[in-house]
C-alpha cells in the first residue's frame, strides 16, 4: 500500500509542476484547406482512420468491431471493402476476455508486406493490448490477399489490482494503444504509442519480429497535466522531413458531445527520441503542442490523425463529427502545407 501512495504522489507532484510551468497556446484563426473526401461516401461513421495506397487503389482502415476498411480510386469517393478479421483473434480474447473491438489501426508497407498494427482495451481503463497482422496485398480481389495475425506486440496491465487507470509493465508506465509504426532514415523500425497515463512513448522494434527489442528503453515524447479538466493526449504519429522529426498527437477527449474539443497538435525535434518542442519552443513533455486543427465549420472533434503522402503532397487524414447528426463521424482528408519556417499548416493561405 505504501508503494501505491508513493507512486500516486509522484504522479501528483509531476502534474503540479507541469501545470505551474504551462503556457497558453495560440488558437487557429484562418480558412482551412477543405476536406476532399466525399461525406456521402460509405465511410461514415468512421473513427481513427489510417490511409495507405497499394495496388488496387487507396485504402482507409477504421476502428470497428472487426477491423473495417474502405477502398477508393481517387481519395474522394469511398466504398466499404471488407474487414480484416472474421472474429476477434484468440490471443486477444485470452489476454482481454472483455475485448469487443479492433481499434486505432495503423497501416504501413515494410520489407515486402503490409503491416496492420491494431489494439483493443477495456473501456475507460489502460488495460490494453497491441497486436500485429500482415498481408502481401491489400486488394481483396488479389490471389495474394490473406491476413496473417502475428499476435501480441505490447501489453499494458494495471500496476495494482484496484487501480485500472495506472498501467504498464515491469519496465515502464504506459497505455498499449494507438500504436504507429515508423522507420527512421537509418531504416531502424520504431513504435510510437500511448495516451494520457504514461504519455506518448517511443520504443525500438526488432527488425525481424517487429516486436520490442529485449530491454528496449521506453522514452516519453509527450505528456499532459493530469490535473487539468481534460488531460487526454493520444493518437501519435511521426514524420521525418528536412532534418526534423515531427510528432503529431491528438489532445482532449474524443467523445463528449457538445463539450468535445478533440484536436490535432504538433511538435518537432532533431532527434527521434526528442525532446520535441512546439512552435513557441515549449516542450511536448511539459504539455506543449502547436494546434494544427481544432474544428471546421459544422464539424467538431477533428482528431486522431494520420499522414498520407503522394507525389510530393502531404495530406492530413482524420475524423470529424457533425453535432447536427448526433455526432456522426466522417472521414476528412486535407492538404497539408509547409511554411517557410518548417512548420506544417492546414491554413488555405499563409498566416
Amino acid at each position: 500500500m505504501q508503494k501505491i501512495y508513493r507512486d500516486l504522489k509522484a504522479l501528483l507532484l509531476l502534474s503540479i509542476s507541469m501545470l505551474l510551468m504551462s503556457c497558453a497556446q495560440p488558437r487557429i484563426n484562418c480558412p482551412l484547406n477543405p476536406n476532399i473526401a466525399d461525406p456521402a461516401s460509405t465511410t461514415a461513421p468512421i473513427h481513427d482512420p489510417s490511409l495507405i495506397k497499394a495496388p488496387g487503389g487507396y485504402f482507409v482502415y477504421s476502428s470497428s468491431h472487426l477491423g473495417s476498411f474502405y477502398q477508393s480510386d481517387n481519395l474522394e469517393q469511398w466504398r466499404l471493402a471488407g474487414q480484416v478479421f472474421e472474429a476477434l483473434p484468440d490471443w486477444l480474447v485470452a489476454q482481454i476476455p472483455q475485448a469487443d473491438h479492433i481499434g486505432a489501426p495503423d497501416l504501413a508497407f515494410y520489407q515486402g508486406r503490409y503491416l496492420y498494427f491494431y489494439q483493443s482495451h477495456i473501456s475507460n481503463t489502460c488495460n490494453a493490448a497491441t497486436g500485429l497482422a500482415s498481408n502481401k496485398s491489400l486488394d481483396p480481389a488479389s490471389p495474394d490477399y490473406q491476413w496473417v495475425d502475428h499476435g501480441l506486440v505490447l501489453r499494458s496491465t494495471p500496476h495494482y489490482s484496484d487501480i485500472d487507470i495506472y498501467c504498464g509493465n515491469e519496465n515502464a508506465t504506459f497505455n498499449a494503444i494507438d500504436a504507429h509504426f515508423f522507420v527512421d532514415p537509418e531504416q531502424t523500425p520504431w513504435l510510437v504509442f500511448g495516451s494520457t497515463i504514461g504519455g506518448i512513448k517511443l520504443i525500438e522494434l526488432d527488425p525481424v519480429t517487429l516486436k520490442p527489442q529485449p530491454q528496449s528503453k521506453f522514452t516519453t515524447l509527450a505528456q499532459r497535466f493530469l490535473l487539468q479538466d481534460d488531460p487526454i493526449i493520444e493518437a501519435p504519429h511521426l514524420l521525418y522531413r528536412d532534418g526534423y522529426y515531427y510528432l503529431f498527437v491528438s489532445f482532449n477527449h474524443c467523445c463528449l458531445g457538445a463539450d468535445t474539443q478533440y484536436q490535432v497538435r504538433v511538435g518537432r525535434s532533431r532527434n527521434i527520441d526528442g525532446p520535441y518542442f512546439d512552435a513557441q519552443h515549449w516542450p511536448l513533455y511539459l504539455g506543449g503542442g502547436t494546434p494544427l486543427i481544432t474544428g471546421d465549420g459544422d464539424y467538431m472533434g477533428t482528431g486522431h490523425s494520420d499522414l498520407f503522402s503522394e507525389n510530393g503532397q502531404d495530406w492530413l487524414v482524420h475524423h470529424a463529427k457533425r453535432p447536427d447528426e448526433d455526432y456522426r463521424a466522417y472521414l476528412h482528408i486535407r492538404q497539408l502545407r509547409w511554411l517557410t519556417d518548417g512548420w506544417p499548416t492546414l491554413c488555405a493561405e499563409a498566416i
